[in-house]
């Protein structure tokens, strides 16, 4: 479930600025990873990670099943691309290459080789999408003053301050190792006040009680652990001998927390995971959120129990589950910013439609 964070919907729907706000997600070699790039038109819902909590899905590895072999990826190109080759031309304004390489470029190597194209694609619709949207707030004269633009600065890099993993950290920092810039950010936020103004002027506390009751078990809580874990990261172990140690390890690990050690202390002293800084705290996650193998395991262990080795595609694991939450139904008061947020994007899915249907856009041949 969300925890307390609701994505403003020009967030959510601007395509691109998620990618931003992506930025600020914790990282942890336990869970799932995204799909390279999601369409500005899909639907968030209470369940949905939040890119700023404090353990979402991560960004460091492929997706994939527990038994399958990683895919192949590669690098986003560099490019001998001619960076100011014009891709497609929104209203008369021009998408050059470099608009779509900057976006590529911050998911760095995780993009399978085989979805480069398809991804090429999708960020390029998530530029026109932001182009649009960019030019119905100027148009309208809906954009939002300084201060509008500065709290919602501050509000992001209180974020950043209270995310573990971002400790010591800038938000220009932050936005610098994946790609942005401050002044992506901006344009971003400018898009997200003007639109919140504008598409929330007519939803009030009726509508969105209506909306609660006609999809009410979209925002039910589900089960959640909160888990530490040690992992010993066989991703690169290539012989027989090397995963033998590599289980040795887990298995000494294992062993000092029986004893008696603090498994805090143990996770600082043998973990690969990132999430060792923080004695191997990962947060509390649903099921869904963690590969299969961990899920399985973290689930079946009551609280302050401790696993045996569990095998992932990361590599070896023992679990702690330090506390658990019972699924409950979402009481309309709980959720109801979340109800809000859903209608707005309806909302704006019904512009953004409307937009590109008075658009003229075009895309140009091998875009």
């Amino acid at each position: 479930m969300l925890k307390g964070f609701v994505k403003p919907v020009g967030i959510v729907l601007g395509g691109i600025l998620c990618i931003h706000v992506s930025v600020f997600a914790a990282e942890s070699d336990t869970k799932k990873a995204p799909e390279p790039v999601k369409k500005a038109v899909e639907a968030p819902t209470k369940n949905a990670a939040p890119a700023s909590a404090p353990a979402p899905k991560p960004t460091e590895a492929a997706k994939e099943t527990a038994t399958a072999k990683p895919k192949e990826v590669t690098p986003a190109p560099k490019q001998e691309e001619d960076p100011n080759k014009v891709l497609a031309t929104v209203n008369g304004e021009n998408i050059i290459q470099k608009d779509v390489n900057q976006i590529i470029g911050r998911f760095g190597s995780q993009i399978p080789k085989e979805q480069i194209a398809v991804v090429k694609k999708q960020v390029l619709e998530g530029v026109i999408t932001q182009k649009l949207l960019t030019q119905f707030v100027k148009e309208s004269k809906l954009e939002p003053t300084q201060a509008d633009i500065d709290t919602e600065l501050n509000k992001i890099r209180e974020e950043v301050k209270a995310n573990p993993s971002l400790e010591g950290k800038t938000l220009e920092q932050v936005l610098e190792s994946h790609g942005g810039s401050i002044d992506d950010l901006k344009r971003d936020i400018i898009i997200d006040v003007a639109l919140d103004k504008y598409l929330g002027k007519d939803v009030d506390d009726q509508k969105i009680r209506e909306q609660f009751e006609k999809t009410k078990a979209q925002y039910n809580e589900e089960a959640e652990v909160r888990a530490r874990h040690v992992l010993v990261d066989t991703r690169k172990l290539k012989t027989d001998a090397e995963l033998a140690q590599a289980l040795e390890k887990i298995k000494k690990a294992k062993a000092e927390v029986d004893a008696g050690k603090d498994f805090g202390e143990v996770a600082k002293q043998y973990s690969d995971c990132p999430s060792k800084e923080r004695g191997g705290d990962l947060g509390f996650n649903t099921r869904e959120q963690w590969v299969k193998p961990f899920a399985d395991a973290a689930f079946a262990l009551k609280v302050g129990q401790v696993s045996e080795p569990v095998k992932t595609e990361f590599g070896y694991h023992i679990i702690k589950v330090v506390d658990k939450k019972d699924a409950k139904e979402g009481s309309f008061d709980e959720v109801k910013d979340y109800v809000k947020q859903d209608l707005m994007k309806q909302k704006a899915q019904a512009l953004i439609k409307q937009l590109r249907e008075k658009a003229k856009i075009d895309i140009k041949a091998g875009a």
